[in-house]
């Protein structure tokens, strides 16, 4: 089953160098996540689409709003990774991605 996620940020700018890090990360590994990027003005309109959010660090004050708007899809939300947005890491972020996706199966 894919997971669709989004990484959002103010405009979604640095979200779609993350967002295309992460994708490339899941098609090396043959994983079934399409990841996009946005702004938190865009999830507002689009959260049906998704199964995780990640917010990343310079937008984590808006963690409790976009929370409020997730909730009604049971939508996980969390912050990204600081280490790995520092350096881009995709592959780490992409865990984040499932293991908050798995956290979602669970409840």
């Amino acid at each position: 089953m894919a997971i669709h996620a989004v990484i959002l940020c103010s405009w979604g700018a640095t979200s779609s160098a993350l967002a295309k890090k992460v994708s490339d990360e899941a098609k090396k590994q043959e994983l079934d996540v399409i990841v996009d990027a946005g702004g938190t003005g865009e999830f507002k309109k689009n959260a049906e689409k998704y199964d995780v959010a990640l917010l990343e660090p310079q937008v984590r004050h808006l963690k409790k709003e976009i929370e409020t708007i997730a909730s009604k899809y049971n939508i996980p939300v969390d912050i990204v990774d600081m280490q790995a947005f520092a350096v881009m890491d995709g592959k780490k972020i992409l865990k984040q991605i499932i293991d908050l996706a798995n956290s979602k199966k669970e409840d």
